[in-house]
């Protein structure tokens, strides 16, 4: 299997060598070739901690990580978050909250169930197709309220 650096080379090679050929302009070849850079060359990889994405006390230790999701600052513990079994997170925990990925878990539910709903309502002709697309439209619009999410665990959470 090749590297991405390898497919890189090549596709920028092959295209250099076809605009070449069929003495294509300079200028959309420049284009082209940018192209194919923003979609193909290897980046950098792996995740990078953000110096604004956790609170530190002054040990060193990190004592609050921000949600990726909800971006409110929780204590660092497990309580709180979801451990990286790979080992890649931070303190050994996701970035993910516990109380965002229910929200989250939520509203994909709700979600499925108004599209359920408009669904059948539209096959029973109790709204017509038209009617229908508008409120999945809208329902789909409604993004998860993320407000939830507090430093305070509530007793079904402890």
């Amino acid at each position: 299997m090749a590297t991405k650096k390898e497919i890189f080379s090549t596709v920028s090679g092959a295209v250099a060598k076809l605009c070449e050929t069929n003495k294509i302009n300079s200028k959309f070849q420049e284009a082209l070739q940018a192209i194919i850079a923003d979609n193909l060359a290897p980046k950098a990889g792996g995740a990078t901690v953000n110096i604004e994405d956790v609170t530190k006390s002054k040990d060193g230790k990190i004592t609050e990580i921000q949600c990726s999701v909800s971006g409110v600052f929780l204590p660092a513990t497990a309580d709180f978050f979801y451990e990286d079994k790979a080992g890649k997170g931070i303190n050994g925990l996701k970035r993910l909250s516990r109380q965002a990925e229910s929200i989250r878990k939520s509203h994909i539910k709700v979600l499925a169930a108004t599209e359920k709903a408009i669904m059948a309502d539209v096959l029973d002709g109790a709204m017509t197709p038209e009617a229908g697309k508008a409120k999945l439209e809208k329902a789909k619009a409604v993004k998860p309220d993320y407000s939830g999410v507090t430093a305070t665990l509530s007793k079904e959470e402890k």
